[in-house]
């Protein structure tokens, strides 16, 4: 199975340099990682030109928002022969060994129906989890159903990806999760979390971290 991620970053260097390096020690399989930066003034653009192992989709001179920027990332990718696609966010650490291994033997026991499932590590530091609506065994894994998984890591088969793309029309920073997660349950999908595979992310450590970026963000979404 031949893996894709993409990251949209802007801003925050010091925290997409330490969730870059975590996935590369602790993936344990192969990965081709693509980004594209949605107009960063911090020196993130610069810092990314220098990194040999990631795939520069584009460097925005402004931020394009989360769905034209994830389509862009989907153009290039959609060229290659990849299995499953992954968005990944760059304010996320992985915690869980091989976490890619691992979610590759989970995906691989999945019978060859494309929209089955959409399965994410469970998130932790979230302020609220999503409510579990039911739970199966999957390849020795407990997985939690819901009716939403957040954009921090979502993998997707990518035939699914060459029937959706992201609404550009949505706002620049909300939308697009309940929309990408509609859709995959509307084809016939179900969506949820490996329990025992782990990410991080903590929004309130980063309200402290980076004011600047949170305060801007939340004034584009009032726009």
């Amino acid at each position: 199975m031949k893996i894709a991620i993409f990251t949209l970053t802007r801003d925050r260097l010091e925290m997409t340099k330490k969730c870059f390096q975590s996935l590369k020690d602790r993936a344990g399989y192969p990965y081709d990682h693509y980004i594209v930066d949605n107009g960063s003034e911090d020196g993130t653009q610069e810092w990314l030109k220098n990194q040999k192992d990631l795939n520069i989709v584009a460097l925005n001179k402004e931020n394009k928002g989360i769905s034209k920027a994830s389509n862009q990332a989907l153009e290039v990718i959609l060229k290659k022969d990849y299995d499953l696609i992954i968005k990944m966010d760059n304010d996320i650490e992985i915690v869980s060994s091989d976490i890619l291994k691992e979610l590759v033997e989970v995906y691989e026991a999945i019978p060859p129906f494309y929209f089955k499932f959409m399965l994410s590590p469970k998130v932790e530091g979230l302020i609220h989890q999503p409510q579990r609506i039911d739970e199966m065994d999957v390849a020795g894994h407990n997985v939690g159903i819901t009716h939403i998984i957040g954009g921090c890591f979502q993998p997707m088969p990518t035939e699914c990806y060459r029937k959706y793309r992201y609404k550009e029309d949505l706002p620049k920073a909300k939308g697009q999760d309940e929309d990408i997660n509609m859709w995959f349950r509307q084809m016939g999908g179900q969506v949820g979390y490996i329990e025992d595979l782990i990410i991080e992310h903590q929004t309130e450590q980063q309200k402290e971290t980076y004011p600047q970026y949170f305060n801007r963000k939340y004034q584009e979404e009032k726009e």
